[in-house]
């Protein structure tokens, strides 16, 4: 005697448990990539381990300005001069304080976040180009500073100090444990990004660069939200210049000229404005593609890096992240036309569960 199959009995389907699977593993891909990208970069020789620190130093300066000027929708071109703060900060706690290089981190934030409080200041009547200059004449000035308070700076010829060595309990290389400073401090700052991008203070930041007026009608202090902002910004930066210090043990004026503000500029335009991935993109490439457009011709290396930054703000116009947003629906696309066709479902006569067949 054959019973009948209960109606509940689910039926198993290849196709759509594959593309289940395929959406599950896009979500978690980039995570997965990310660590390891991390977990890999350590086996790299010792000397791209360290621009790999550098570029994560520069990381934390573009991550800064893409919350100011992407979710704030305050333009500042002072960014490389709050990064020299941040390191020399570090480098004269260190040199003439007497501090552990460490426990200066924290200290070159606060100091810059300060700093970035003064420089905001003129945000809350300026906006635009105008505030872009006046930030812009901050990086101007940021070296002529350094040399007028010599006694503190030891101008051009800078401050040198040892930098930290590894914990002895730690078995690792001294370019190891610095990777693995840079590394720590990136991942706290992209997490207090990421909570400040997609919170309430995101959303009052949002609306104060949409629309200042609508922002004030819900409740939104103008004044504390850009101040705020150039804050946040600036500790950002700062961490990343105390971070830079440490990594080379030297900071002069030659290093945080004007030009230093309009790289950093360059790679939050590259990565993707108002994205906090977009920071770390953006900072492989200020620190990669002139070295590596340098060693293709010694001659023209400025010409050819001029060359790749047209043809990225050609065909990414909204940076590398938003180039992969868009081109992203496109694969996904191919990939779906690649799985093999659903079948079509049978259609089955109802049942009645009580009545059994006869053979």
């Amino acid at each position: 005697m054959n019973t009948l199959r209960p109606a509940s009995a689910a039926r198993f389907d290849p196709t759509r448990s594959t593309r289940f699977a395929m959406a599950h593993w896009a979500k978690s891909a980039p995570l997965a990539l990310v660590l390891l990208v991390i977990v890999l970069l350590p086996l790299l020789p010792n000397f791209l381990l360290m621009q790999v620190s550098t570029a994560l130093t520069f990381a934390l300066a573009i991550l800064g300005l893409n919350l100011l000027l992407g979710f704030a929708g305050q333009v500042c071109l002072a960014q490389g001069a709050l990064f020299a703060c941040g390191a020399y900060t570090t480098a004269i706690l260190v040199a003439q304080g007497g501090w552990p290089a460490l426990a200066t981190l924290p200290a070159a934030a606060v100091v810059t976040a300060m700093a970035g409080v003064v420089i905001g200041l003129p945000a809350l009547r300026l906006g635009g180009l105008q505030l872009a200059i006046v930030t812009f004449g901050v990086a101007v000035l940021t070296p002529q500073l350094i040399l007028k308070f010599d006694r503190l700076t030891r101008g051009v010829t800078g401050i040198t100090f040892d930098p930290p060595a590894p914990p002895a309990w730690l078995p690792v290389g001294p370019d190891l444990w610095l990777y693995a400073l840079c590394v720590a401090a990136t991942a706290v700052c992209t997490v207090l990004a990421l909570r400040m991008a997609r919170g309430d203070s995101g959303r009052a930041l949002q609306a104060l660069r949409d629309n200042p007026l609508v922002a004030t009608s819900l409740g939104v202090d103008l004044v504390r939200a850009r101040l705020a902002a150039f804050a946040v910004s600036s500790a950002f930066a700062g961490l990343g210049g105390g971070l830079f210090a440490i990594l080379n043990g030297y900071v002069s004026p030659q290093s945080f000229l004007a030009a230093r503000s309009i790289e950093i500029l360059i790679g939050a335009i590259v990565g993707g404005i108002g994205s906090v991935s977009g920071a770390f993109l953006g900072a492989l490439f200020v620190v990669f593609v002139p070295e590596w457009t340098a060693e293709l011709s010694p001659a023209l290396g400025g010409l050819i890096y001029g060359a790749c930054l047209i043809a990225m703000m050609l065909v990414a116009r909204d940076g590398l992240v938003g180039l992969a947003r868009r081109i992203a629906p496109t694969v996904f696309s191919l990939a779906r036309k690649g799985l093999p066709p659903r079948p079509a479902a049978t259609a089955t006569a109802p049942h009645d569960n009580n009545q059994e067949t006869s053979p």
